[in-house]
């Protein structure tokens, strides 16, 4: 049954008359008639009474007819809630993001986003690195926030920002009084990693492999606030942001000089998805705000 045969029915059963509804809806009489004709064989029983020129609908149209224009309304409304939520200037715009990744700059960049366009509304949804993989590309979130390493090839990234990472260290631990340290001192040292559920992760690997570095890891936890109460503890150290959620740890903190480290954060976006009016303006804001850093 297509939409078609539904709007021709209704057209039909409102005029009464095959000849004035073919008119109504710019068709030929015969291709109404074939397209009314068509329904009834799919439905199973005739919907109208011929009374010489005009139709008049039986018991079984007049319960067709009630349902159509219910569907029909509904359909309206969808469509109108669609136009409302892709609406380019009052729209709303789904947005996933790890718990690391949400804490500073994500509500920076959101704020100055507001400033500009007050009547946009966001749907937050703080979830795992899978969680918003699958979330973006089964389109049931428009952005995800995450790292360059994290991101595949299904995804468009864009930088929005950096946070140092820093070698985090028991208060009772040897290097605890460094003033900076160089990466390649972790070669077989204690360590408490993340795992793959956490995007950081995916930067942390990176630069360690990039400098042929294998600490002796011995845990690997999901989030930052077991790895930093681990490293608390004195169960090993890590490379970690300095993140509000875990600066209260009572912990040391080194820079790292050699080489640089960094967690880069940004907005993710389906490769070959078609975007909503709504989700081209924060794009368009994304992008010039942080055009320097782009990577697609």
């Amino acid at each position: 049954m297509e939409w078609q045969q539904i709007e021709y029915f209704i057209a039909v059963a409102k005029s009464q008359h095959m000849t004035n509804a073919a008119k109504q809806l710019s068709v030929t009489q015969p291709a109404l008639s074939r397209s009314i004709s068509t329904l009834e064989k799919e439905v199973g029983v005739e919907l109208f009474e011929r009374r010489g020129r005009n139709l008049a609908l039986n018991r079984y149209g007049q319960l067709f007819l009630e349902r159509a224009q219910n569907a029909l309304a509904e359909i309206e409304k969808a469509k109108q809630e669609i136009a409302n939520q892709i609406n380019p200037w009052s729209g709303v715009l789904s947005l996933c993001f790890p718990h690391i990744l949400g804490a500073e700059l994500f509500p920076t960049m959101l704020g100055a986003f507001r400033e500009r366009y007050a009547d946009i509304r966001f749907e937050l949804n703080q979830c795992s690195l899978d969680e918003l993989t699958a979330r973006i590309l089964g389109n049931d979130c428009d952005f995800g926030i995450t790292t360059l390493e994290s991101a595949n090839d299904a995804f468009h990234w864009q930088l929005i920002g950096k946070s140092e990472l820093y070698v985090a260290v028991p208060l009772g631990h040897p290097w605890a009084d460094k003033s900076s340290i160089r990466l390649e001192e972790l070669q077989g040292e204690a360590y408490v990693g993340l795992k793959p559920s956490c995007a950081l992760s995916y930067t942390v690997e990176a630069l360690l492999a990039g400098t042929g570095i294998e600490p002796d890891t011995l845990y690997r936890a999901d989030e930052l606030d077991m790895v930093a109460g681990l490293v608390a503890a004195g169960f090993g150290v890590s490379l970690l942001p300095k993140t509000l959620g875990i600066r209260s740890y009572p912990m040391a903190w080194i820079p790292v000089n050699d080489p640089a480290c960094a967690l880069t954060v940004g907005v993710v976006w389906k490769r070959d998805r078609r975007l909503t009016p709504v989700s081209e303006v924060f794009l368009d804001f994304v992008r010039a705000r942080y055009q320097a850093g782009a990577s697609e």
